[in-house]
């Protein structure tokens, strides 16, 4: 999957209910009335699910700028596949990611056609999204424990963050554990050493960014869509680049002149650009 910059991706159903509904089939479909006496197996959507999953999970480009990303959206798809409807039901408080999740389940619509067995007309379909920095289970428990003992005992806490930035070995998505350091040393008195690893984390950023940018980019070219776009220019944004920000914000509005958020975005990275 492009885009994910090498972090661990956590993307799962968190639940799904089903809405079934009665309709007349032309006389050449199946009668679905035959199968309700078995609802074990009207319900049993386990198989169906996974491919469904997995298709989204293809289809998503996670954005990489959030610690802990978070996001649930709620969609309904009727026999066939195609998607009825969908929204947002809980926000990762960020509309890039947001719209990032919707996208993801535009692209992978439509889906497989439903079981023969089940008279379903629908799903209603609760997905959750959800991306993290932290690329180890061993790393994630060093993170939390750095964060308890921080302003706590620092002594600690710089042990645990010493830990977690050995766990991942450099890795430019980890930069902002320097940060993190960087904050500690401070705390423990060490001027120089969190003068060090904030320029570290600096370094580390700049190149991510660049990453991200050059990966941004790439979807943008090939998929030509108002999201790629704004995904692009919002990576430009992150990185302090608002020439090329404002390009690219410039092309996702082209496709899609109904879109306000778009050019209210726009507005935004003038006002930056200005401010610079």
């Amino acid at each position: 999957m492009i885009g994910s910059a090498g972090r661990k991706i956590l993307v799962f159903i968190c639940a799904f209910s089903a809405v079934f509904l009665c309709p007349a089939y032309p006389a050449n479909q199946p009668d679905f009335s035959q199968y309700r006496a078995n609802e074990k197996l009207q319900n049993d959507f386990s198989e169906y699910m996974a491919v469904l999953r997995e298709k989204i999970q293809r289809s998503w480009n996670p954005p990489d700028f959030m610690e802990d990303g978070h996001a649930v959206v709620m969609f309904r798809i009727n026999r066939q596949g195609e998607v009825l409807a969908v929204n947002i039901i809980e926000s990762s408080n960020n509309n890039v990611y947001d719209e990032s999740t919707i996208e993801a389940i535009k692209k992978s619509s439509p889906f497989n056609k439903f079981p023969a067995y089940t008279a379903k007309d629908s799903l209603t379909i609760r997905y959750s999204f959800d991306t993290s920095y932290v690329k180890t289970d061993r790393m994630k428990e060093y993170v939390k424990k750095a964060d308890t003992f921080f302003n706590v005992n620092n002594d600690t806490a710089l042990s645990y963050i010493n830990l977690a930035i050995n766990e991942v070995q450099g890795d430019i998505g980890s930069y902002f554990l320097y940060g993190k350091r960087s904050k500690i040393k401070r705390a423990l008195g060490d001027t120089e050493g969190a003068r060090l690893d904030l320029e570290e984390c600096r370094r580390l950023k700049a190149k991510f960014d660049q990453k991200r940018i050059n990966s941004s980019k790439l979807i943008a070219e090939m998929e030509k869509t108002p999201f790629s776009y704004y995904y692009l220019a919002y990576s430009y944004d992150i990185a302090g680049d608002y020439e090329h920000a404002l390009e690219a914000i410039d092309k996702a509005i082209a496709l899609t002149e109904l879109n306000n958020q778009y050019k209210r975005y726009k507005q935004e990275l003038i006002a930056k650009k200005q401010g610079t």
